[in-house]
Parts: structure tokens; C-alpha cells; sequence
């Protein structure tokens, strides 16, 4: 798990295990892991670690036994979240282990699980089996090939048998399991596997304590919302004076958000999506640490113009893709789930303090604007600008008073191209130039 992770970035999103999500969205995830949920998470990890350390004394296969139990444990806790399920790796590992360690006559701390030419015979067909199902294009068909002739130019095709689709492997021996080897091989790689839950833990708090502070300190306070000023504000806060205070740090045990982090990158021209025709450039990245992850997608989504808040109603963060000086999410109320944060905050506020920084509110105050300006252009009637405000107002309505209409999507549905369109309302073209003579 979380060994290593690649992902790609794209044109304000990022790309994980197949999965588009647009740029911010999983760092909002990550903050808004629950408190206790996490407590009880490293909690489990300490106690499976311990579990681990008896292993280490004692070398009792009953220990290794007993440790794997409590990673199973916390692997369950993981997949809760969808943000971490995400990242983890699809393996049996602790199955295997649970196999390899179980109560047995026939297995003890002295067995010898070197490879045999049985065990190697069975790994070669399910390795052969392994990338029939990553790449079964390579198997059971023709490959064809081109071959076009010197002397009379014409062109012949040469189809070659490929490998047959290989059958599905026996089961792994004991040899075989958790990793090809000896008992210290084994081990060792299981240990390794082990540790990636700890350091990806260990990110999780690191990131977010250091992030949770930027957000508080920094990015709330901004008067202008956009993206250079975003990351100026980044940039005061790792050199501002009190740094050590707002970036986690062992020296406080607040974790380590680190300077640098590896990363190994790759550039491959692809489609934008599969048959739009349009080609961009993207960047493909691996990392060996969640941190590394999450800084990405982080840093990425500021340049891009977009900020995480916190919500003043329901405390939970949420991505805005618009420079809104909006207080509250879109998300349905933990204690009303009927209605939205925002609908409710800007309730309980007021009509006065709703027009500042409610982002429906300024949507609608713009849709005025460009279509008072219509009228005065004269491409509008008075009679089409009425039924445009009418059904404007009407949609405001709707989507401050019913859950599900996300900001943008407001904004969308009052767009001049589909507002007038709802209202069979048509622009006028002005004439231009000179009238003719007569």
C-alpha cells in the first residue's frame, strides 16, 4: 500500500488508477478525514506494530500470527474511506500471511520454504497469467506486419500466431506465498508492506496539520481570490518568521511536512478524451510517498485559481473553482440534510449579510447586469428583459431553496446561452454602418 503511486495531471485535473478528479478534490478528501476516525486508525497501527515488535523477540510463527490480524483490522478500517481505498494497493498479502502463519503440524519456525523447480514451474504460469490479464491483447489473436516490396512496391501483410491465452495458474505453495522464498525474504517484504501503512498515516498528519494552518491563517484572510495571490500567500507562509509554528515539524512532534520530496516524471501526448480528436501534453507522475500525492494536487489547484475553505457552518473543507467570498459548502447539513450549508448559514445570517458573499447572489446580480445591458443595446425588448428576470429569479429561488444545485452549476444555468434559449428569447442584430440611400 501507498508503495508507490502514480498518477497523472492534466488540464486542471488529476488522474489516479483510472479515476479523473478535478484538481484539489483529494486533498478536500484527505482534510476532511475525521478526527476520531484517524485517532482510532494510528491507535490500531501502534498496537499491530507492537504485534509486529513480539515477532521480532520471540520469532514465534504464533506472533507473526497475531500481528497479521491487527493489520487486517486496520486494512478494514482503511477501506472505509474512499480517498485511501483509492491508493491501496489490490493485494493478499495478509491473507497469504495468514495462511503462511496459521497453527500447523506441518509448518514451524524452522521450515525451510526454498524453491523447488515445482514452485518455480507454478510462478512462471502465474506470472505468464498475471500479464495475459493486464495486456490480453497480446494473446490468442494474429499479429500483423507490413511488408512492402522494393522491387514492385506493393504492400503484404504478415500475420503471426501469437501465444495462446495461458490457463489459470494452481494455487500459490507455501513457498510462494507472501513473496518467492525463504522465511527471511518473506519477512522482509511483509515487513516493507507493513511500513507503507505507517508512513502513509504519518503523511495524513503531517499534511494535514500544515495545511489546516495555511488555510486558517492565510488563505481565509485574502481580499482578492485568485490564483496569484494564492500562491504569494503560499509563499509568506513557509517564510513567515513563525513557520516552524504553522509547519509540522518533529521538533514539536506535529509530523514532518518535508521540503522536498522525490518524484519521477514523464511527458506523453494523449487525447483529451477517447474520439475528441484534440491532443494535449500530459505529465505523469510517481512518488513513493502520500505527502509527495497530496502536495501535488495541492499546489496545482492554487495555481489553477482554485481555494479550499472551511465551512462556517458544518466545519468540513470544500474546493471553490471561482474566487467567491462564500462562507459556507454546498454539501447537505449534518443536521438537516434536507438543506445545504449554505442555505442554512445564509438563513440564520440574514438577508443583509447575503448579497456580500453569497456566491448565488453575485450569479444573479451579473445575470442582471448582461441583460440590463442587452436592453440598452436595444437587442432586447422591455417585455423579453422582464420574463429574463422573472425566470432568473425563479431559478435562484430553486437553488437557495432546494439541495443540489452546486454553485457552478448555478452560475452555468444563467449563462446568457441558456438562459435566453429557456425563455425563447433571441438577440437582435443591430444593423451596422450607414444607412443606405434612397
Amino acid at each position: 500500500m501507498f508503495g508507490c503511486i502514480s498518477f497523472c495531471v492534466g488540464d486542471k485535473s488529476i488522474e489516479i488508477n483510472g479515476e479523473k478528479f478535478s484538481l484539489g478534490d483529494i486533498t478536500t478528501q484527505f482534510l476532511n478525514l475525521p478526527k476520531d476516525k484517524y485517532a482510532a486508525m494510528r491507535e490500531q497501527l501502534e498496537l499491530a506494530q507492537s504485534k509486529l515488535n513480539e515477532y521480532i523477540q520471540s520469532k514465534k510463527l504464533s506472533d507473526w500470527y497475531d500481528a497479521n490480524e491487527e493489520y487486517i483490522k486496520l486494512d478494514s478500517m482503511i477501506c472505509e474511506f474512499p480517498c485511501l481505498m483509492l491508493l491501496r494497493e489490490n493485494t493478499d498479502i495478509f491473507t497469504e500471511a495468514k495462511l503462511l502463519t496459521a497453527p500447523s503440524d506441518d509448518i514451524s519456525e524452522e521450515t525451510d520454504f526454498e524453491l523447488t523447480e515445482h514452485d518455480l514451474e507454478i510462478l512462471n504460469k502465474i506470472n505468464a497469467y498475471e500479464d495475459y490479464l493486464e495486456h490480453p491483447e497480446n494473446y490468442g489473436g494474429l499479429d500483423e506486419s507490413y511488408i512492402t516490396s522494393t522491387r514492385t512496391e506493393q504492400t503484404f501483410i504478415m500475420k503471426t500466431p501469437q501465444p495462446p491465452i495461458p490457463e489459470p495458474p494452481p494455487e500459490k505453495t507455501m513457498a510462494l506465498l507472501v513473496f518467492p522464498g525463504n522465511l527471511a525474504f518473506k519477512w522482509k517484504y511483509y515487513k516493507d508492506y507493513c511500513d507503507a501503512y505507517a508512513h502513509a498515516l504519518y503523511d495524513i498528519a503531517s499534511f494535514n496539520t500544515t495545511i489546516f494552518n495555511f488555510i486558517k491563517f492565510f488563505l481565509s484572510h485574502l481580499k482578492k481570490l485568485d490564483a496569484n495571490n494564492y500562491v504569494m500567500a503560499l509563499d509568506d507562509f513557509f517564510n513567515h518568521p513563525r513557520a516552524d509554528k504553522f509547519i509540522a515539524n518533529p521538533m514539536q512532534g506535529t509530523g514532518l511536512f518535508t521540503a522536498n520530496d522525490q518524484v519521477i516524471m514523464r511527458h506523453q501526448p494523449r487525447e483529451t478524451f477517447e474520439g475528441s480528436g484534440e491532443y494535449k501534453i500530459y505529465q505523469y507522475y510517481e512518488v513513493e510517498s502520500l505527502q509527495a500525492l497530496l502536495k501535488m494536487d495541492f499546489y496545482k489547484a492554487l495555481e489553477t485559481g482554485y481555494i479550499i475553505r472551511k465551512c462556517e457552518y458544518c466545519g468540513r473543507y470544500f474546493l471553490l473553482k471561482k474566487g467567491y467570498h462564500t462562507k459556507y459548502c454546498d454539501n447537505p447539513a449534518p443536521d438537516n440534510p434536507q438543506y445545504t450549508c449554505a442555505q442554512l448559514g445564509y438563513h440564520r445570517k440574514g438577508i443583509k449579510e447575503l448579497q456580500a458573499d453569497n456566491p448565488k447572489a453575485q450569479s444573479l446580480r451579473r445575470c442582471y447586469l448582461r441583460i440590463d445591458k442587452d436592453l440598452s443595446r436595444g437587442v432586447i425588448t422591455h417585455k423579453e428583459k422582464d420574463k429574463l428576470y422573472r425566470t432568473a429569479q425563479d431559478l435562484y429561488y430553486d437553488a437557495t431553496t432546494q439541495s443540489g444545485t452546486t454553485n457552478d452549476e448555478f452560475e452555468a444555468q444563467l449563462a446568457s446561452k441558456n438562459l435566453y434559449p429557456m425563455c425563447d428569447v433571441v438577440r437582435r442584430t443591430k444593423p451596422r454602418g450607414r444607412p443606405k440611400a434612397e
